[in-house]
């Protein structure tokens, strides 16, 4: 099941942050540079397919008129521990 989103990257860290059904995810892409610039040559809003975390965006191409999908592969983003609660 694919759901349309518009990111948010953080470039430094891969980080890719979105709201799913309500409520923030957030994921890691290897080459958030790459999502960036591929964000702002799309044709048509990106989508997220739930079932195999991969990110779709549509990039422009002449003979395309829906564009051809550039496809991101995420990775679950880990929750960090507060180190003030390590060894307390």
């Amino acid at each position: 099941m694919s759901i349309n989103v518009l990111p948010i990257i953080d470039l430094q860290t891969g980080q890719v942050q979105f709201p799913l059904h309500g409520v923030w995810v957030s994921y890691f892409v290897t080459n958030p540079r790459r999502l960036a610039e591929s964000l702002t040559r799309t044709v048509q809003t990106p989508s997220f397919d739930v079932s195999r975390e991969e990110l779709s965006v549509f990039i422009a191409c002449s003979g395309h008129n829906r564009g051809i999908a550039r496809v991101f592969s995420l990775a679950k983003f880990p929750a960090l521990t507060s180190l003030t609660k390590l060894n307390s």
